[in-house]
């Protein structure tokens, strides 16, 4: 068994629920513009220096073993973020994720957009932003790179994360 098996977990649910979504996923898997979370982002993800807030998990990789990925898009992507040079944090809508984990209300949702990709911590995809549509983001809210490049705070925790001389060795 996989040991991120439980990260998709969300993934699995929707597509078995909503027929409709799972075509959309499974038909542009096929054609290339969906993906799985490949070793570009497990690379990023299990680099970074990360303080839990709670003993079970040592790592940032500790919250995509556990499932805790699901439920928490802003923590994951904002964390996420931290990897990447040119990446923007969107907030909005994914209507599909009514009713889920923290998403309750109308299925408020955070992801990461790079020039050319949705970075979704939730569903666990990198999707092609010509289809942004196609899934149903609505974005609401935009936080840019430049934005980000500027912002003290911002830059300095993106410092530590990646900070190879303080990464630790798991026990």
């Amino acid at each position: 068994m996989n040991k991120y098996t439980r990260a998709y977990s969300l993934l699995w649910e929707l597509c078995n629920k909503y027929p409709n979504f799972k075509k959309i996923i499974e038909s542009n898997l096929l054609n290339g513009k969906i993906r799985f979370f490949e070793d570009e982002e497990w690379n990023k993800i299990k680099s970074q220096n990360f303080v839990s807030p709670v003993k079970e998990i040592n790592e940032f990789e500790d919250l995509f073993i556990l499932g805790y990925n699901i439920g928490n898009c802003v923590g994951t992507s904002r964390q996420l973020s931290y990897s990447y040079n040119n990446v923007d944090i969107v907030s909005g809508i994914l209507p599909i994720l009514k009713g889920t984990l923290n998403a309750e209300k109308e299925g408020g949702h955070c992801w990461l957009e790079t020039p050319t990709s949705i970075i979704d911590t939730s569903l666990m995809l990198v999707i092609d932003k010509s289809i942004k549509d196609e899934i149903g983001y609505i974005e609401e809210q935009r936080v840019t790179h430049l934005q980000l490049l500027t912002s003290k705070n911002y830059q300095a925790r993106k410092n530590f994360v990646n900070d190879i001389n303080l990464k630790r060795k798991k026990i």
